[in-house]
């Protein structure tokens, strides 16, 4: 028994229990803000002018944040006492109610103020002030449904007052503050109702300032949630012909919303026993307003009329309905002409006696020459004077004709019109909504006529969006494939710099008219039945397009193939090599098969993401190996990640940015191999210095130029920084004879330790054994303890070790194309030396986050480099992360004995300041010194200045 007992006990004791590590202690860092400027008004015997000027100085330097506005608040409310001018106690109640919004102000304790001062005040303009004071301090305090209640019966007493200001700030403050949580039960809906009843009343005032004010306190209402009364809808369009256009102008938006509100009510047609819908009404009476003498109302009803997307169509169909008239009969447009020369296609021949007299005479006794309701009302938007009213038409007649195919077909004619207008921002929204429209449009010949004029305009983006419409429009007939064909090689003589998008237009020209283009084959390949025409000239631009039209059009067109003459499968081979981008790739050519769906591009990126993948993982233990195999290994990666770049467009982002972070993983297995030389001292400082810009060079590119990093992929950057900077602060400390030098550099190291670790504590992510151990020992230290630093980064740089980056996120990078110039000419740009000249660059930027941030670089002959910042006007935005850039680049230079080349390139800033704040005495003008990073590579201009003339 006694032994059972020992073992019992012996195997209680002899339990293993493992305690958990205690959780590391999280330091807090208290920082002491400087304490905020005291804020003083002191209006204490100054007189109204100068009292006035010291307010006014006051509201000049609002909102402010500081907690001691209580004096300031008392002070205004004694001056408001004793003051006697009317102006300088408006101005006191404006300042109150701004300072209500204040957070800590109370805004019960204020109101009760400016309520017994408004009892006592007798002068009408400081009464309208103290109201609108009380409104703004109502909005301020939201959920303060009592204050509300309290505010709005105030504004109800004041109503009756003669003066227009006074009733006006209280039908704002009504709008503002009234609302149906005020009611309880059953009397809520009831209350609401009073509440619009009570404004209803003030659209009959004498004022039109207070009749305005009624109807944007219910433009107000219905934007807090409040649903307006269907009652309210004839007072809204009785005040359709006020004599104010303030009151128009709101009253076109109280008759827009009623339409959405109640679409289906029937409504009463003046004059008439006929009833009609609710939303067919108010469509009618907003196009009325299209004559309007105002461009504001005229404007606004033009931008209304899109949105009432419910209206019938007999009523939408109306819109474009105008008849001209001219001796009696009616008078057809130029358009309508044409259309009637191109459906007869028939001209008059003069062989029959009156076969052009007029086909329609009209009595004059049923003429009515008024435009009544939706007739002609875009055509009058269409045809106004103000571009303002012409851009809103064509808004609201491409989203009306969007939801709408047979209103589409419709407004064809109308819009294709508006390509010839004066403005150009008219003419781009015209081939935008033309663009829009596309899927339920076919262009006919006479309309072409008419659009392709555009080609000829001197404005880049004017040529370049209406190529971009022909690549989605559908044509009717094979002419008008030719015809436009012939347009664009007018517009590539005219403009050689458009090729490359002219060369776009065509390719898709040929992809989507493929049928209609098989009957023009032998005209486009200049073809003979009889006789071998000779081979044209592969450097012609012009038959560089013709044939980027033909090779697109046989891919989805088998009947083609066999016209091909042997030349010109020689030059199809030379453009799939030169822009395969736009020439398709015809498989078996010589045996005329047609074009097979190349799946191969799929199946490259699934195997390049596979083999990203496969070498990362391979790299997961490169911490733990020893610094040649780590090298080794880093070296092929490094290879074989270069190559997926070049091979794969899909993954060559991913590639490229786990490349770029490698090889500064491989810069910092070169730094270890030095570092016995940094403890002895004997290491070469300017060495060491260009492996550290390199790899800051490399960080500094993955945090500007990739999207989508995730916080994991940051914080290995930042800590592959924060080692590169180590290895040069050791070896600053153990070279440098300076103490100077070396304080400041370790001040200056301490800083960026200090940022680097409120960056990572923000990520709350891991950080590697140096990082951790660097953070808890420098940061204690002080700039004058030198010799304790050399020996904390002696002991850091032994924990040192390559990384490897996982990038579970797919990225995106940053970079530019540019299209003009192209290329080198032979031809120099001949200037005066001195002045400047104007060379035109087009480029497009994608994937970057801050379009701001791009500049245009000018690289001279003589090593100088200047940076322009690109106008902003000139930047268009054609995505989420794409823009346009067309500008001028001004050059400029001194007189040169022959021509040189000037490089034009885009650069973005870089994000990342460690590369300025570390930067060397012995670095060049270079790009590191400029802190920007090249998005696509330069192009190379010949420019030649020369002397004055005598």
């Amino acid at each position: 028994m006694a032994a059972l007992l020992k073992k019992r006990a012996l195997a209680e004791y002899s339990q293993v229990i493992q305690e958990e590590a205690p959780k590391p202690i999280k330091k807090l860092r208290l920082v002491q803000r400087p304490p905020e400027p005291e804020i003083q008004l002191n209006l204490q015997g100054l007189s109204s002018h100068d009292a006035l000027q010291a307010l006014l100085k006051f509201e000049g330097s609002l909102p402010v944040t500081s907690a001691s506005l209580g004096p300031v608040i008392r002070g205004l409310l004694e001056h408001y006492a004793r003051e006697k001018e009317a102006v300088v106690r408006g101005k006191i109640a404006c300042l109150l109610g701004r300072l209500s919004k204040i957070p800590g102000i109370s805004a019960d304790s204020l109101a009760e103020e400016l309520i017994t001062l408004l009892g006592k005040e007798e002068s009408q303009k400081a009464k309208s002030q103290l109201i609108s004071g009380l409104s703004v301090i109502g909005q301020s305090a939201a959920s303060h449904k009592t204050l509300h209640k309290q505010l709005v019966n105030i504004a109800i007493q004041n109503l009756t007052s003669d003066s227009h200001h006074i009733r006006s700030s209280c039908l704002h403050l009504i709008g503002h503050l009234e609302s149906h949580d005020l009611s309880k039960g059953d009397n809520k809906d009831a209350e609401v109702t009073d509440a619009q009843k009570l404004l209803e009343n003030f659209f009959q005032d004498q004022d039109s300032r207070v009749r305005s004010s009624a109807f944007e306190a219910l433009l107000t209402l219905h934007e807090r949630g409040v649903k307006l009364d269907e009652s309210l809808y004839k007072a809204a369009w009785e005040a359709l012909n006020d004599d104010y256009e303030g009151v128009r102008l709101v009253a076109i938006q109280i008759v827009w919303v009623l339409s959405h509100l109640y679409p289906e009510s029937l409504v009463p047609v003046p004059n008439s026993d006929e009833e009609l819908r609710l939303v067919d009404d108010g469509f009618v009476k907003i196009c009325n307003m299209i004559n309007d003498i105002s461009v504001k109302v005229r404007t606004k009803a033009a931008s209304l009329l899109g949105s009432l997307h419910l209206v019938s169509a007999r009523f939408l169909e109306q819109t474009l309905d105008k008849k001209l008239m001219s001796n009696m009969r009616r008078k057809k447009t130029a358009s309508e002409r044409a259309k009637d020369n191109y459906s007869s296609g028939v001209w008059s021949t003069g062989q029959k006696w009156a076969d052009d007299a007029p086909k329609e005479e009209l009595d004059p006794e049923s003429i009515n020459l008024m435009n009544i309701g939706a007739c002609g009302v875009f055509v009058h938007g269409l045809e106004d004077e103000f571009s303002e009213v012409r851009n809103c038409t064509l808004d609201s007649m491409c989203e009306l004709a969007s939801q709408n195919p047979a209103f589409a077909l419709l407004c064809q004619d109308s819009i294709a019109d508006m390509f010839n207008d004066e403005i150009e921002s008219v003419r781009l929204n015209a081939i935008n909504s033309l663009k829009k429209l596309s899927q339920h449009l076919e262009l006919r010949e006479d309309q072409l006529d008419i659009m392709l004029g555009v080609l000829q305009d001197f404005s880049y983006v004017s040529r370049e969006s209406l190529r971009d419409m022909l690549c989605e429009m559908k044509f009717a007939t094979k002419e008008c494939l030719n015809t436009c064909v012939v347009a664009l090689l007018d517009n590539l003589r005219r403009y050689p710099e458009d090729r490359l998008n002219i060369w776009k237009c065509m390719q898709y020209l040929g992809k989507n008219c493929a049928n209609l283009a098989l009957p023009l084959m032998p005209e486009f390949l200049c073809l003979h039945p009889y006789f071998d025409t000779p081979e044209p000239e592969m450097d012609d631009p012009a038959y560089i397009s013709i044939l980027v039209l033909v090779f697109n059009a046989a891919a989805g067109n088998r009947t083609a193939l066999p016209m091909f003459q042997e030349h010109t499968w020689r030059h199809f081979t030379y453009l799939r090599d030169s822009i395969p981008e736009m020439v398709p790739d015809l498989q078996n050519v010589e045996s005329s098969v047609v074009l097979v769906e190349d799946k191969a591009p799929e199946e490259k990126s699934d195997q390049a993401a596979t083999f990203i993948k496969s070498t990362v993982e391979k790299l997961s233990d490169l911490h733990s190996l020893d610094t040649t195999t780590a090298k080794q290994l880093l070296e092929t990666a490094v290879r074989d990640l270069q190559r997926v770049t070049e091979l794969d467009t899909n993954t060559s982002a991913s590639a490229e940015c786990i490349c770029l972070f490698l090889q500064s993983q491989l810069l910092i297995t070169q730094l270890m191999s030095q570092h016995a030389y940094i403890l002895t001292g004997s290491v070469t400082v300017s060495n060491l210095n260009v492996l550290v810009d390199k790899v800051l060079n490399l960080t500094n590119r993955l945090q500007t130029l990739f999207l989508g990093l995730g916080n994991n992929d940051l914080s290995l950057i930042k800590q592959t920084e924060l080692k590169a900077l180590t290895f040069r602060l050791g070896s600053t400390l153990a070279n440098s004879q300076e103490l100077a030098t070396q304080m400041k550099a370790q001040d200056v190291y301490t800083n960026y330790l200090n940022g680097l670790q409120k960056f990572l504590s923000s990520l709350d992510s891991h950080t590697d054994s140096c990082t951790s151990y660097l953070m808890s020992e420098i940061m204690n230290l002080k700039s004058n303890q030198l010799s304790t630093v050399q020996n904390v980064l002696h002991s850091a740089l032994k924990l040192v070790r390559p990384v490897a980056c996982p990038l579970l996120n797919k990225v995106r990078k940053a970079y530019g194309v540019i299209h003009e110039p192209a290329k080198m000419s032979d031809n120099p740009i001949k200037f005066t030396a001195g002045l400047t000249t104007a060379v035109l660059l087009v480029a497009d930027i994608e994937n970057v986050a801050g379009i701001e941030n791009v500049r245009i670089q000018v690289k001279y002959p003589d090593t100088t480099v200047a940076l322009t910042i690109p106008p902003s006007h000139d930047v268009r935005k054609r995505s989420a992360l794409g823009h346009r850039l067309t500008t001028n680049v001004l050059l400029s230079h001194g007189h040169w004995s022959e021509s040189c080349t000037v490089e034009i390139g885009l650069v973005v800033l870089a994000s990342s300041a460690a590369k300025t704040k570390f930067k060397t005495k012995s670095a060049s003008n270079t790009e590191e010194d400029n802190n920007v990073i090249e998005l696509c590579k330069p192009v190379k201009v010949l420019i030649s200045p020369k002397p004055h003339k005598r």
